[in-house]
């Protein structure tokens, strides 16, 4: 049997500080507070996840950190790179191992788990639910999604009140996100560009010929490899023309 009534899942992003904040002042801090470490966070991520756990502490909550086997030998083994519509990071590095951890200390299913959802986010999420029953995701227990009616200003109203200051970005839990857009890539520093150059460079090419990257060069505009997925990012709408005879980054026509 838990101690404890919920655990909150959070990537310490701006709506996880925010929950964290609403459950406090509504008398929810008998809470875990649970971050899934990918291992492909942004190399400073640490230092907010760091701070935030001192939040939840000063809180009277529990802060639990969530081992995977990471980003990089995860896409190893899978010998390719998630994709939209195969998203296989989010089941391998966040609810797995987080499933694992929940039958672990709620053997019984008595948490209610909690996340930071709100449907203003976007518009696949306008239609959240604010309680679903027997989440399959979170091992068949309720799930609660509390701030699903809050709107950016008294979500930011919340974040004020922890002292954290608003992110102009969502979360860096992992640097890049798959589906990163094009905010998300133009963030791209070149330490970070350079270690996936040479990581798509060691994955090396399909069956077919077509080099292993991570994003796929169609949803692009035909950027193929990290550096040209950048160059794309940075040009305005529609500007981005590829290089003519092929890619520059090495990695093709050899």
């Amino acid at each position: 049997m838990t101690e404890k009534d919920h655990a909150i899942f959070a990537s310490y992003g701006n709506d996880s500080i925010a929950l964290i904040r609403w459950m406090y002042e509504r008398g929810h801090a008998n809470s875990y507070v649970v971050y899934s470490d990918t291992g492909w966070a942004a190399p400073w991520w640490s230092e907010r996840v760091t701070r935030a756990e001192e939040l939840v502490r000063a809180y009277g909550m529990e802060p639990v950190r969530i081992e995977s086997m990471g980003f990089v030998p995860l896409v190893k083994l899978r010998k390719g790179f998630p994709r939209n519509g195969m998203q296989f990071c989010t089941t391998h590095l966040k609810i797995v191992p987080a499933m694992e951890w929940l039958d672990r200390i709620d053997p019984d299913k008595e948490l209610t788990c909690c996340v930071g959802v709100r449907r203003s986010e976007s518009a696949a999420r306008r239609m959240w639910p604010e309680h679903t029953q027997d989440s399959s995701t979170h091992g068949g227990r309720d799930l609660w999604a509390p701030l699903v009616r809050v709107e950016d200003s008294e979500r930011d109203d919340l974040l004020r009140r922890t002292g954290f200051d608003v992110l102009p970005h969502r979360s860096m839990e992992c640097y890049p996100c798959v589906n990163a857009n094009r905010a998300d890539l133009r963030m791209l520093d070149e330490e970070r560009i350079a270690f996936i150059e040479q990581f798509e460079a060691e994955m090396g090419y399909t069956g077919t010929g077509k080099p292993r990257t991570m994003f796929r060069p169609k949803s692009k505009m035909g950027a193929v490899g990290i550096r040209e997925v950048k160059r794309w990012a940075d040009s305005a709408r529609g500007e981005y023309e590829p290089p003519s005879g092929g890619c520059d980054g090495g990695m093709c026509g050899i």
